[in-house]
């Protein structure tokens, strides 16, 4: 066996540490728990964006969207690619919205 470096032999030995660690696990009960609390939730309503949510959300993509544009400007793309390139999930994302809701609707009762 070769001679390892001071350094080396410091990763080899929490290396070693970690493998001899006990694996952690979720609880018997972890399931239950998250479903409650998701279930719990979603009653109350509380899992939909309020007007602070909505705004710091769109604020963060036309942040993201415009750190983007520059970036790829730097590196020599024209700015039809990287219109296409901005463009083209937003369209994505708003055309998944009414095709999520359709797909997942429940069917109206029959009246007869």
């Amino acid at each position: 066996m070769t001679e390892m470096e001071p350094r080396e032999a410091g990763i080899d030995g929490l290396l070693r540490r970690s493998m001899a660690a006990r694996i952690p696990e979720l609880s018997p009960d972890f399931d239950e728990r998250i479903m409650r609390r998701v279930t719990r939730k979603a009653r109350r309503g509380s899992l939909s964006l309020d007007r602070y949510g909505r705004l710091l959300l769109t604020g963060y993509g036309v942040v993201s969207v415009a750190t983007c544009a520059v970036i790829m400007r730097s590196q020599g793309l024209g700015w039809w690619a990287i219109a296409s390139a901005a463009l083209v999930p937003l369209v994505l994302a708003l055309a998944a919205g009414p095709i999520w809701r359709a797909a997942h609707a429940t069917p109206p009762l029959n009246a007869g």
